[in-house]
């Protein structure tokens, strides 16, 4: 089962507590050798969030559900949580989603170790940097990773879509197509690729921002 999966132990000698003191959070459990996935007030994940979680939201209608992917560690569905009732997080390296589902516990919490596409699939993911644990990729070499759609969830409500993906954000859209058409929900790209997607069924550029555009739907 993929759904809130626990994670194998075998991972914990490479994680370690890392400060954060935002949002309510104090620390989080991390990949010790990471450099880049966390980053701090000035730069990297945790300043995006600091400077632009707040146009992030700002076209948000209501705060029922949230999807959010990659998960990387549990940083943002963390954060997200403190404004959504359901944080669907999904996060396909193993030792990435060994810290994640540390920091994300409670209810309301939905944890894939899996990744997002256009098509149910297995897959392989390229995770050779140890120093930024946030730039794995999906490759479209058959492997051992299972790939998921958004659709596939079937859910009774989507407020909020937020996709850092490292450019495969067209792909997880698509498969995203009737979610996205049923619910309108606000849309974030770490990567401008997937908007014209977006444009083709009635979405506006909110923001650009550092490092994410926001997208919202405007009605006709």
């Amino acid at each position: 089962m993929i759904l809130n999966k626990e994670p194998d132990k075998k991972h914990e000698p490479l994680t370690s507590p890392r400060l954060c003191g935002h949002e309510d959070v104090g620390a989080l459990l991390w990949i010790t050798t990471d450099k880049g996935a966390f980053g701090n007030e000035h730069d990297g994940p945790l300043f995006d969030w600091i400077s632009g979680h707040k146009d992030f939201m700002a076209k948000v209608k209501n705060f029922g559900t949230v999807v959010q992917a990659g998960g990387n560690c549990g940083m943002y569905a963390r954060f997200y949580k403190n404004y959504f009732d359901k944080v669907y997080t999904f996060e396909p390296c193993p030792k990435n989603y060994y810290c994640l589902w540390h920091n994300c516990q409670g209810e309301g919490y939905y944890k894939y170790n899996a990744g997002l596409g256009s098509e149910e699939a297995m897959l392989s993911i390229s995770n050779g940097n140890t120093t930024n644990v946030g730039v794995h990729k999906i490759t479209n070499t058959p492997g051992d990773v299972s790939i998921m759609t958004v659709d596939s969830l079937n859910l009774d409500a989507c407020d909020l879509m937020h996709l850092d993906v490292e450019g495969y954000e067209d792909k997880v859209i698509e498969g995203a197509f009737q979610t996205i058409d049923k619910y309108k929900p606000v849309v974030i790209l770490e990567r401008q690729k997937g908007q014209e997607l977006l444009f083709g069924r009635g979405y506006k550029l909110f923001k650009r921002l550092k490092m994410d555009s926001v997208y919202y739907y405007v009605e006709n």
